[in-house]
């Protein structure tokens, strides 16, 4: 309870310093921002070895992570994309799908649910994913991650386990500097990110992943369509 108690007042205080700094940031929901050099922390992200030998990313569908998106299909990449809110689940997107011109466009939240192929499951095989890219309103040095409060990183990357994402698979995150902070809790379903990217710096740490999964999880992620159908497409592997 105080660990969730002190992440609502570190949240809080991140809003007053989105208002500050990017007051076009502070309209609606709070969210992870779409910082201004965000194409400067996906250049980075270009730059991590890790990132050079993937051939399948994972993303989360924040306006942050455009560039960063729109990098990857330029590099050859094929993108496995969360939809907003992991309401319509996951799709799919290769290179030969979306024309260049197109792509500022159609990597976008709700653009790439027809952009690409979603994953259907329980009949669809998600295949590899080398690697996981999200966005987060705060981090520390340790590369522990405070998010919006929906639970929705932690929820994509444990989706993802459940379908074979291997431990060793690094998850990154992109923020601008002045979103780091100097201490965030950690509960035990708290995703921590391997690489945090920065336009000025990027820190590369070793990270436990989160043992709770797709286990009880609060009731508004569990009614979800694609962790039902993922659920079931266990029970059926079992059976």
């Amino acid at each position: 309870m105080q660990s969730s108690q002190t992440k609502e007042r570190l949240r809080r205080d991140m809003a007053r310093r989105i208002a500050e700094i990017w007051p076009g940031e502070s309209q609606g929901p709070l969210r992870p921002p779409d910082f201004p050099k965000a194409g400067q922390a996906a250049e980075r992200l270009r730059r991590q070895a890790a990132y050079r030998a993937a051939r399948v990313i994972a993303f989360q569908p924040d306006p942050a992570l455009l560039q960063a998106r729109i990098n990857a299909l330029m590099d050859g990449k094929t993108i496995i994309a969360a939809t907003p809110g992991l309401k319509q689940g996951l799709v799919r997107i290769s290179p030969d799908m979306i024309p260049v011109a197109a792509r500022s466009r159609e990597l976008t939240g709700h653009a790439m649910i027809k952009s690409g192929r979603q994953l259907r499951f329980p009949a669809a095989n998600l295949g590899r994913v080398d690697m996981v890219v999200g966005a987060c309103l705060a981090f520390d040095q340790k590369g522990r991650i405070l998010g919006d409060g929906r639970g929705l990183l932690d929820l994509f990357h444990a989706i993802l386990r459940h379908l074979g994402l291997k431990d060793s698979a690094p998850v990154a995150v992109l923020a601008a500097d002045e979103q780091e902070m100097d201490d965030i809790p950690q509960e035990p379903w708290d995703l921590a990110a391997n690489l945090v990217l920065t336009p000025l710096q990027g820190r590369r740490l070793e990270q436990e992943r989160p043992k709770a999964g797709l286990v009880a999880l609060p009731p508004e992620l569990a009614a979800l369509p694609v962790v039902r159908a993922v659920l079931m497409r266990k029970d059926q592997s079992r059976g």
